[in-house]
């Protein structure tokens, strides 16, 4: 996309201002760690600059995936602390060195890409395999929390992950659905009430990513025409 949408508005600021904020000040009240403070905004800032294809968002997201992934560990979230630490960091930062240092990557890599049908009957295989197999993993761990549920945010997250950095605009629609099992997850979990807020901000901003990456995607079309 075009080079104006690498710097954030105004209104973006204030948007990414009162999230930030909204969360630092709730987490205060809910007795969260501040490594979980600083991990949510973390995520907050990736989330926005990914809606903008800003390359930028890999490198908050490869911080974010990281130390979420150590908190959930001590949390007994053993699916999402596997899934962040073993497959989402090394995926980002294998996405930072392609954006940023490989020339290959150079030309064309923020245009919105689109899945395709077969892609779409292969994910929808994944998401259920992942879901069961790696389910009955996690429930053989010791303390492990709701393995099951664990497993299919994990599905959601493999995928939403791998669509982001290939800039397809159906990631959107994975990542609404990680959110909302991520809520049921820590409304379920002893500690760091945090990431339950973050995730009600994940739902409201991956409702506008699709909304406006759909909106770029077929913008995008007429100009190819």
């Amino acid at each position: 996309m075009k080079k104006e949408y690498l710097c954030l508005k105004v209104y973006e600021w204030i948007y990414l201002i009162f999230w930030c904020a909204l969360i630092s000040v709730l987490s205060v009240f809910n007795g969260s760690s501040i490594f979980a403070v600083i991990s949510s905004v973390f995520g907050i800032i990736a989330a926005i600059y990914n809606i903008k294809t800003n390359k930028l968002a890999f490198i908050f997201f490869a911080l974010y995936a990281f130390s979420y992934g150590v908190i959930a560990f001590v949390n007994h979230n053993y699916g999402e602390g596997i899934l962040n630490v073993f497959y989402n960091t090394p995926l980002y930062l294998f996405t930072i060195y392609k954006l940023f240092f490989s020339k290959k990557e150079s030309d064309g890599n923020d245009k919105i890409k689109s899945l395709s049908t077969k892609e779409w009957i292969i994910i929808a295989f994944v998401i259920p395999l992942v879901t069961i197999v790696y389910g009955f993993i996690l429930s053989k761990l010791e303390n492990s929390n709701l393995p099951y549920i664990n497993a299919l945010a994990t599905g959601f997250a493999v995928i939403s992950s791998l669509l982001a950095s290939k800039r397809c605009k159906e990631q959107w629609y994975f990542w609404m659905g990680y959110a909302i099992v991520l809520i049921y997850i820590w409304m379920n979990s002893q500690g760091e009430k945090v990431y339950l807020i973050l995730n009600c901000f994940y739902v409201i901003n991956n409702s506008l990513g699709l909304y406006l990456w759909m909106k770029a995607y077929k913008k995008e079309k007429l100009l190819e025409v």
